[in-house]
């Protein structure tokens, strides 16, 4: 049918096709060789009108562009409960929360997918700041979610992060309901499909030294920290004495 429509418009009206389809090879390409026929034309877009293949084009340019694209969020205060945590390292050691935040003045739980692009970019930033602040108090822990041993190593391996990073579970996707990632963010709403990155900033004025709790009172970015907004707060609290 469409072969049809093509050799009517072709012997009807020559006028309204591109130049290159109104010699009269086109004729007898089209009988001949409908298929390469069409594929000469599908290369052209007529007057007004728009292929199909270029809107499906244009589909996965968008696409490809979203996923370059950086998710900032602010940090917003919140009362949450943020409770202690032992998660192994791929170097067969591990961090246990309340003892890697003794006599620090602040600390950044960064949670982290090392398959996520926002995460990619959040280490970056994270990684400076932390070579910079570090010996002044400032503590980066990562930690690692829904993530093959493959994909942390390439992760660690491209980015080269300084600072600390452990792994919550088994990089089971299916399993993420279990995680203090997930309830983290039921807590403060966060409706992204995977919710990283997530970060976490607990002052030294904020943390409990006994029990299963190491905070109550917290700074929550739902994205990509604010690289501005986050230094300019570490400068404030790593002044205090």
């Amino acid at each position: 049918m469409k072969y049809a429509l093509i050799l009517i418009c072709l012997l009807l009206a020559p006028s309204l096709l591109p130049v290159k389809l109104r010699s009269p090879g086109s004729v007898s390409e089209l009988i001949c060789s409908p298929t390469a026929f069409l594929g000469r034309f599908r290369s052209l877009t007529l007057p007004g009108l728009q292929p199909r293949f270029a809107q499906t084009d244009q589909k996965e340019t968008v696409k490809s562009i979203q996923a370059k694209e950086h998710d900032y969020a602010p940090l917003r205060e919140v009362s949450m409960e943020i409770k202690d945590f032992s998660f192994p390292t791929s170097r067969g050691t591990r961090i246990k929360l309340s003892e890697a935040a003794k006599g620090k003045k602040l600390v950044l739980i960064h949670y982290f997918a090392a398959w996520c692009h926002n995460s990619n970019f959040d280490v970056e930033t994270l990684t400076d700041l932390y070579t910079r602040y570090f010996d002044q108090g400032l503590l980066v822990i990562g930690v690692c979610e829904y993530s093959q041993n493959n994909e942390l190593r390439d992760f660690v391996e491209k980015h080269k992060p300084t600072y600390p990073i452990c792994i919550e579970g088994e990089g089971k996707r299916k399993d993420r309901i279990a995680t203090t990632h997930f309830a983290y963010r039921k807590q403060v709403d966060d409706q992204r499909l995977w919710g990283t990155p997530l970060n976490i900033l607990i002052s030294a004025d904020d943390l409990l030294t006994e029990g299963e709790v190491v905070a109550k009172h917290v700074r929550v970015a739902t994205g990509e920290v604010i690289k501005t907004e986050l230094e300019e707060l570490i400068r404030e609290k790593l002044s205090k004495n």
